[in-house]
């Protein structure tokens, strides 16, 4: 799902090379970059869901899981389980893979679970399926958060939130095709601009009026707004202790980490291009406040930097449980007929995060106010905030859980 350091070049150059050029004169230079994965090429068991997806009929329902696991989710924690039956796929949320602090109320959790739930419902209809889904009612959160501090930390059970029912018949999508090739690209976007019409495409995959829009910001005093809110919000995360210590649990930041979890953000999905992505894998692992600290550079300098297009999905109801899962199909539709264009995607989420963090500590709802009031949301309440544009550099598969991994016992 998202917010990872894209280091800004300028300084993380003169800090990255240096470190690597005393590893270099200390010598054995071959055998530690092969310890700390620089020569990883993105292949092996943590990247096989991408190439495994097949969409054939006669596969299976595993095969739904299989497009299900590609799916977006917040930094790339993949909150879901999926139990398998003749005729229904139950989706679950793994309150174990909550995001703590950053995720309050499980907000992004649950749009990533609509995320998956639309790739499901997606892959079904090119393997002779018509998907009948039907979202959990509530509001969120469905468990009491806790600080994850990585996968598998104690939580609540996992909790039905959907079940995708399945009738013969059915017709294939092209956004199915779509599934495999869509990666988040958190590496800076060229000056072309995303043409109006595409925005326009871009809104009419909202299948639900009601209770969400998509609010495009075209003026150029509106992303002005936008970016000054987006940074601000950046900066009190950088400096919110717990809400950091939650964000780092998800790094994946060694080869054995990698190996391990199959799951989070590693230094290849950062966006930093093949030079500081060699260099940063040599160095220690940095802080948690180093990390978020460059975070917030690269936002600055690179995110919001030349005027990109950005966007707002708003709610009627950001914590009502199926507007949560909607706009998470939503999203992930919007990636994939983005994906299919040339067009590239990345979540820029801090100011509905920081929303949630102040509805959590009890305290005044200033950002809520101050960016609704700016954008002129109305009763409207941002719940994932993103910008789109054409890439400099191609994005990168990220790691994935294998489908049998999610898959429990009915």
């Amino acid at each position: 799902m998202k917010r990872i350091t894209d280091m800004e070049p300028r300084i993380s150059r003169r800090r990255l090379l240096g470190g690597v050029a005393t590893l270099a004169v200390a010598g054995g230079m071959g055998w530690y970059a092969a310890g700390r994965g620089v020569f990883d090429d993105r292949r092996g068991a943590p990247f096989a869901p991408w190439t495994a997806l097949r969409g054939e009929r006669g596969r299976g329902l595993i095969e739904l899981v299989r497009a299900a696991v590609l799916a977006a989710s917040p930094h790339n924690t993949q909150p879901w389980l999926f139990e398998l039956h003749e005729d229904r796929i139950d989706v679950f949320s793994d309150p174990s893979r909550s995001l703590g602090d950053m995720d309050p109320f499980g907000r992004e959790m649950h749009i990533g679970l609509g995320c998956a739930i639309e790739n499901l419902a997606l892959a079904a209809g090119s393997m002779g399926w018509t998907p009948r889904v039907e979202l959990g009612a509530g509001r969120l959160p469905l468990f009491e958060a806790q600080p994850s501090r990585g996968a598998g930390s104690a939580a609540a059970p996992p909790i039905r939130v959907a079940t995708v029912r399945l009738e013969p018949g059915g017709a294939e999508s092209p956004l199915a095709r779509a599934i495999a090739e869509r990666h988040t690209n958190r590496g800076p976007y060229g000056a072309q601009r995303v043409p109006a019409a595409a925005l326009r495409e871009l809104s009419s995959l909202n299948e639900d009026r009601a209770s969400l829009e998509v609010v495009w910001l075209e003026r150029p005093d509106q992303r002005e707004l936008f970016a000054a809110h987006t940074l601000r919000a950046t900066e009190i995360i950088a400096r919110d202790a717990s809400m950091i210590e939650d964000s780092d649990a998800w790094f994946r930041l060694t080869p054995e980490a990698v190996r391990t979890h199959r799951d989070g953000l590693t230094y290849d999905v950062m966006g930093l291009g093949p030079l500081l992505t060699t260099a940063v894998k040599l160095l220690p692992r940095p802080s948690p406040e180093r990390m978020h600290d460059d975070w917030l550079r690269v936002t600055r300098d690179v995110h919001l930097a030349g005027d990109p297009i950005t966007g707002v999905i708003v709610a009627r109801d950001r914590y009502d449980l199926g507007a949560t899962l909607r706009a998470g199909r939503l999203w992930q539709r919007m990636q994939l007929w983005a994906t299919a264009r040339g067009i590239a995607m990345q979540p820029l989420s801090q100011v509905p995060e920081v929303i949630d963090r102040e509805r959590q500590l009890g305290r005044a709802p200033a950002m809520e106010r101050s960016f609704a009031d700016a954008l002129r949301l109305g009763d409207w309440q941002p719940t994932m905030a993103f910008r789109l544009g054409h890439a400099v550099r191609a994005g990168v598969p990220g790691l994935r859980r294998a489908a049998e991994d999610v898959i429990r016992a009915s």
